[in-house]
């Protein structure tokens, strides 16, 4: 092969679109989604079992960063003592949000909705697991508009090519090994799954 076409070939290769992240998050939506305006949002701290601090702020940080790239919202952080003068929401022992809470939240911060975060399921040591998922509730209503969920397990061959490929494509200067920190690192594992529930909003 001639020079010439080597080096064809070499910017063909470079040129190449990066390659799509597998999907591994599921998503539903109200049927009227397009009619509520969704321009500022809330985030909460995420809420779950044995969350520390630190794995709360991980979590967090990443769903900020993941929404706020992917869809186009200002997404407001919320902190605890953002809370305390709020009523509890409690969605898992009420089987829904409280209408007060999340209306007293949105008048507060000027909010048009509440993004929720839940960890499901979490193991920070190799491999990692984190469960996760998100409702998206309307300030005017209460209501869930949208809801994702996404479970990564480093121990499966489909969560180690999605990570692979997502490293890839988002993390800048990735070679054939240093994609491999997202399998170790659980600040970059929460913003791999942030990245697919954000993905299907």
């Amino acid at each position: 092969m001639t020079r010439l076409a080597l080096a064809l070939l070499a910017l063909l290769v470079g040129c190449a679109a990066p390659q799509e992240v597998p999907p591994l998050a599921t998503a539903r939506m109200v049927s009227d989604f397009g009619t509520y305006r969704l321009e500022r949002v809330g985030l909460l701290p995420p809420v779950g079992a044995s969350l520390t601090e630190q794995q709360q702020d991980h979590v967090q940080a990443a769903c900020q960063a993941e929404f706020s790239a992917a869809c186009a919202l200002e997404v407001v952080r919320l902190e605890a003592p953002d809370l305390e003068a709020v009523p509890a929401l409690e969605p898992h022992r009420r089987g829904s949000y409280s209408a007060e809470a999340v209306l007293a939240l949105a008048r507060r911060y000027r909010l048009d909705g509440l993004l929720i975060p839940t960890v499901t399921d979490l193991q920070v040591h190799p491999p990692q697991r984190l469960g996760l998922s998100v409702d998206l509730v309307s300030a005017e209503t209460g209501q869930a508009l949208w809801s994702s969920a996404v479970r990564l397990d480093a121990a499966q061959a489909a969560t180690r090519e999605s990570i692979e490929t997502w490293a890839r494509a988002h993390q800048g200067d990735v070679s054939d090994h240093t994609w491999e920190v997202t399998l170790l690192s659980p600040r970059r594992f929460a913003r791999f799954a942030a990245f697919h529930l954000a993905s299907l909003l």
